[in-house]
């Protein structure tokens, strides 16, 4: 390993670095070393220790809770693809939106998600059902009646008049009387075209989830027609339930591990041992130009191994006629978690690389599969991404997956011409989750209340859904207030203030009134009654009120103020309020209808907040 330190004594040369260190009279190990403290690394998921490696808490990684991804993209699938499967596979993906938004149930065959039914993913979530709406739950909204009886056959048995719904789509949609008292499936051996009704024809946000329709919540997804193509988040809780609930959660494959033992940014050239590249041309693909690499060290099986940024190098990706997509190409990289057939969910790639700092960044990247009952088109390249995922430092020990040492299918990977940018990294702070969007990328580290950083606070936040012109479903707290949850911190559209600065601008009112009657809603309409200053505003008004009453309450664990105490428990006892109102008991076991308690929603507050100052770059 002595060679590849010189090079990077070299490096500190060239830029001017070694030479005054070295009059500073510091030793060469010690200038190669003093860099490791210069960032810690900050991880936008959980994380868990396995023998004292890193690896992602997938007992508390969620697809909504996953970091935003980081570029746009879109499919369109042609009009052959769309006849074959039944179903349109086209989908568009903006920079800032989390997975749940822009993948679909038949992208993740291996987690087995068509096996789950609505009840089982409310227990896994911990909702009430009951507070949700047909039109919520995005399956029914493209069933027809014949469909919707294939799904749920107990119903064809069923009397029309004890079933509310068909009976209301029947007589909405009839010009003619029918005997409601015959069965379903009398009326439609007599009129087969009738099963052609589709149920949105009907306004589905008027009916209970759970009510409605017979055996619905307990029914699998998979039984309803063109289940692939519905997103995650039109499945009401499956986005917050924790990968490992998964039928066939993402387990790891192999055991490896290694040390990183040194980052090289993009002018090292011919990296030949690499242990990165793809299911198609092998994991051991060689590069020879702008190969950013981190070299391993460990057993007899990594040491002097490397794997290659997938930002610089690609590799060919994809299975079946979907294959051709992107190119062919996807980011080189690893599989590390895969389900009982190794069939992988997601790609792992390195991703950043500070030299000078020592340290790298990995990201997801996700593909789409399309599949139906007969007709198989494959899955594209690994090419939807970047989604951060870890960080490391030289030392770091990190997981490999399951090193193979067989020489690659491919002879070198393709450059992708990025642009290096050492010692900084290009991923953003998400937009859901600790998210610099919530401050329009300007940070002000002065602005504090009792030592507390404002701009931190704000992108420490726990949220479960939301950017600034989302609105969440119909949702009652324990009074029975009910209301939707509007932008990027949640405001109940209940709240006073909030209906206030509506009701203000012209057309204010129509816009609360569309809001009550649970109609749906553009997001040009939020940008103009609810913009993105007004919610920054109305939290950081909200955080300095909380701020200053927690400051003066007295925390029992020491029986002194909070404002004496730690920063830590200040920001703890601020988010229980937050979370809970200002009577809320402290360290309070009360949860909210995810499942989340007082208590927890304080300890994770506090801890993305310690990571928020060391993102942002606050002192604190």
């Amino acid at each position: 390993m002595i060679c590849h330190h010189w090079q990077r004594y070299l490096y500190y040369l060239f830029t001017g670095i070694f030479l005054s260190l070295l009059l500073a009279g510091l030793p060469l190990k010690m200038i190669a070393l003093s860099n490791n403290s210069v960032m810690a690394a900050v991880n936008l998921v959980p994380t868990t220790d396995w023998q004292n490696t890193l690896l992602p808490d997938l007992n508390n990684i969620t697809f909504a809770q996953l970091p935003a991804i980081q570029e746009s993209g879109s499919f369109e699938a042609n009009p052959n693809m769309v006849e074959q499967l039944g179903y349109n596979p086209s989908r568009t993906w903006t920079a800032g939106q989390t997975p749940d938004q822009y993948m679909t149930l038949g992208d993740f065959n291996t987690f087995k998600l068509d096996k789950l039914d609505l009840q089982a993913i409310a227990d896994f979530a911990g909702l009430d059902l009951s507070q949700f709406n047909l039109k919520e739950f995005g399956l029914i909204n493209s069933q027809t009646l014949a469909s919707l009886l294939d799904a749920i056959p107990s119903i064809r048995k069923l009397p029309i008049s004890q079933v509310g719904l068909i009976e209301h789509l029947l007589t909405s949609q009839l010009d003619s009387s029918f005997n409601s008292n015959q069965t379903i499936d009398e009326l439609l051996q007599q009129s087969p075209i009738l099963g052609e009704i589709t149920l949105n024809k009907l306004p589905l946000e008027n009916y209970s989830l759970v009510d409605s329709i017979p055996e619905l919540d307990t029914t699998p997804i998979g039984s309803f027609q063109d289940w692939q193509g519905v997103k995650i988040a039109q499945v009401p809780g499956l986005n917050i339930v924790p990968f490992s609930q998964f039928p066939a959660p993402p387990n790891p494959i192999g055991t490896d591990i290694g040390t990183i033992d040194i980052a090289f940014a993009t002018p090292e050239h011919g990296s030949d041992r690499t242990i990165s590249g793809s299911d198609r041309d092998g994991f051991n693909v060689a590069c020879e130009n702008d190969c950013a690499h981190i070299e391993l060290s460990g057993n007899a099986k990594v040491n002097g191994k490397q794997w290659v940024s997938g930002k610089y190098q690609q590799v060919q990706g994809g299975h079946g006629l979907l294959a051709s997509v992107n190119g062919g190409l996807e980011p080189t990289g690893r599989f590390l978690f895969g389900d009982d057939t190794d069939e992988s969910p997601f790609k792992v790639v390195v991703w950043d690389i500070s030299e000078t700092k020592g340290t790298v960044s990995q990201a997801l990247f996700f593909r789409f599969c399309s599949r139906s009952l007969f007709v198989d088109l494959g899955c594209t390249p690994y090419f939807i991404g970047p989604i951060p995922w870890l960080t490391y430092r030289e030392g770091d020990t990190m997981f490999l997956g399951a090193v193979n040492t067989q020489p690659s299918n491919s002879q070198v990977s393709l450059s992708t011409g990025a642009s290096d940018n050492p010692g900084t990294s290009t991923f953003k702070l998400g937009t859901k989750n600790n998210t610099l969007a919530f401050l329009d990328g300007e940070v002000d580290c002065t602005k504090q209340v009792q030592g507390v950083v404002l701009d931190a606070l704000s992108v420490a936040i726990p949220e479960f859904e939301g950017d600034y012109n989302s609105v969440s479903g119909k949702v009652c707290n324990s009074t029975g207030q009910c209301g939707h949850a509007l932008g990027a911190r949640q405001f109940m559209s209940y709240r006073e203030d909030v209906r206030s600065l509506i009701a203000a601008k012209p057309g204010g009112q129509e816009f609360l009134a569309k809001l009550d009657s649970g109609a749906a809603v553009a997001e040009q309409e939020m940008s103009q009654y609810f913009p993105a200053s007004e919610q920054k505003n109305l939290f950081n008004a909200q955080a300095i009120k909380l701020l200053d009453a927690a400051s003066h309450q007295i925390d029992p664990t020491t029986g002194k103020l909070y404002q004496q105490g730690t920063k830590e428990r200040l920001v703890q006892r601020f988010a229980q309020m937050y979370f809970g109102g200002m009577a809320i008991p402290v360290d309070a076991s009360s949860t909210n209808i995810y499942g989340m308690t007082v208590s927890n929603y304080g300890n994770k507050t506090s801890a993305n907040y310690q990571q928020s100052v060391t993102a942002l770059g606050c002192k604190n």
